[in-house]
């Protein structure tokens, strides 16, 4: 997959993980069964889009904005696994629960906001539209 397109896909797939996550508010199956796989796509292309824009001559900010992105796709791993872990132990009304997932959803809102962010600067990169005449 070219570069742009997976930096794009990333958006995509961090925006239904979004939609999905909204959704779940009346669909607990959704939360359960769908929205773990979802988040697993964005976390494997975050890597793969980190790896392949690191492999590039492009801008440095670019490669830092990818690599932030990736992280965050880590750190949102990590929350959803706790979210589970305490619907499981049944505290899913507490507030460390509210506040996890607060902050889940934040950090989707800021994975979208980056991977957008670094696919715009790649595209315009890979295309010289900045080149000067």
């Amino acid at each position: 997959m070219k570069t742009w397109s997976l930096l794009y896909a990333l958006v995509w797939v961090a925006f239904v993980q979004i939609l999905i996550g909204v959704i779940s508010f009346l669909q607990p199956l959704i939360t359960y069964g769908i929205h773990p796989f979802i988040g697993v796509a964005v976390v494997v292309l975050a890597y793969l889009a980190y790896s392949q824009v690191r492999s590039t001559s492009c801008p440095d900010r670019i490669k830092r904005i990818t690599k932030t992105t990736f992280i965050l796709g880590a750190l949102q791993g990590v929350l959803g696994v706790l979210l589970y872990g305490l619907s499981y132990v049944n505290l899913a009304n507490g507030l460390l629960f509210g506040i996890v997932d607060f902050v889940h959803v934040v950090n989707a809102l800021a994975i979208i906001t980056q991977a957008s962010s670094s696919a715009t600067a790649f595209d315009m990169w890979e295309e010289h539209e900045f080149a000067t005449q």
